[in-house]
């Protein structure tokens, strides 16, 4: 087992309750769904996250932060959702789910960093942010993590939810940390760093590093099978990667047929992975028992996140270049087709589903 350096310092969340703007409805063919969940869509250029009825495509609430938000969690209540906004003023904003009014955030002298320069677009920018980018709970929504990718320090910033504080920081000398999700099977926290091509566990009971898991690719973004495997989508060479998440071993590597940047869901029934990719604009299904690629849907240009439904039958994939969210009806066989588009501001990029009865 390795042992981490930890410390703390002051966090606090400052009460700034933002009345959220009334979501006008815009129009899309409506698909037949139950009703049992939302989809939350983050756009970054106009700094939005909407929420959108999964039938229709209307924005039934919206919310606008100062700068983009990029990733999301809802508490296992449903009652709240977390919000990252990693350039300045670099936070973590907490939404009120039935209303989408800011009823807190999170703010930390480790989302913070001494000035230096960085990538924007096509411009060089003085960045002061750590980038507080890749947000998860731990099952039972106590501890919230925040991933700071560009801290001096990478690593993983601990909010004791209940307590409202920060309560200390997981150091991890490692680039790329981007995404970051628990296992609700375990309680282990995989953190993928795309730079190093490693995925980190870790055990949200203690904190500690439990194992460093050598990745190819450029991994950045994972989900978890309802038997035990973690599924990685790796960035940079188009492959999927299987973890035994009891020995959090690799025991597959799929090739999704797909290149670029994206994102991946499994469905709730485990029978498939969603992998986006954005170098071929597409979407791969792949069939998890067999480990193979059952079909790709075409969706546009910078597909994002992809969230299955509850039910496994629809699949909704964030298209920041179409500034939409694309429906896709799937079929037993893994393949699919899409159904409607709703829009979703200007880029969205993140997302998340809210479970009905929050809103």
């Amino acid at each position: 087992m390795f042992r981490v350096c930890r410390r703390t310092v002051g966090g606090w969340p400052r009460a700034l309750i933002l009345a959220a703007t009334a979501g006008v409805g815009l129009c899309a063919p409506g698909v037949a769904v139950a009703q049992d969940h939302t989809i939350i869509a983050l756009s970054h250029d106009d700094f939005t996250a909407y929420e959108i009825d999964p039938a229709t495509g209307r924005i039934i609430n919206r919310f606008t932060a100062e700068n983009q938000p990029h990733e999301a969690v809802v508490s296992p209540d449903g009652g709240t959702i977390f919000v990252a906004i990693p350039r300045d003023p670099s936070y973590v904003v907490i939404l009120d789910a039935k209303t989408f009014e800011e009823k807190g955030r999170i703010e930390s002298a480790y989302f913070r960093r001494p000035p230096d320069l960085r990538p924007y677009g096509s411009e060089m920018i003085t960045n002061r942010s750590a980038l507080p980018h890749g947000v998860a709970l731990n099952r039972d929504g106590t501890k919230l993590y925040v991933g700071v990718e560009w801290s001096e320090v990478p690593g993983l910033v601990i909010y004791d939810v209940a307590r409202g504080e920060v309560a200390g920081k997981i150091d991890l000398l490692l680039e790329g940390g981007h995404f970051l999700a628990v296992d609700r099977r375990t309680d282990k926290l995989y953190y993928p760093h795309r730079d190093d091509d490693r995925v980190v566990v870790i055990d949200t009971r203690t904190d500690e590093v439990l194992k460093i898991i050598d990745v190819p690719g450029g991994p950045v973004g994972v989900d978890f099978t309802p038997d035990g495997e973690a599924w990685v989508h790796s960035d940079y060479d188009g492959t999927v990667t299987v973890i035994d998440t009891s020995s959090d071993e690799v025991v597959a590597t799929i090739d999704t047929g797909g290149g670029g940047a994206g994102r991946i869901a499994i469905s709730p029934d485990g029978r498939f992975a969603a992998s986006t990719r954005n170098d071929t604009e597409n979407v791969a299904i792949l069939d998890v028992k067999s480990r193979a690629v059952a079909g790709h849907v075409t969706v546009g240009p910078g597909p994002g996140f992809p969230l299955f439904s509850p039910d496994g039958e629809r699949l909704y994939v964030m298209v920041r270049g179409r500034g939409d969210v694309a429906v896709i009806d799937l079929k037993a066989d893994g393949s699919g087709a899409i159904a409607a588009r709703y829009p979703a501001g200007v880029t969205p990029f993140g997302g998340t589903l809210l479970p009905k009865g929050s809103n």
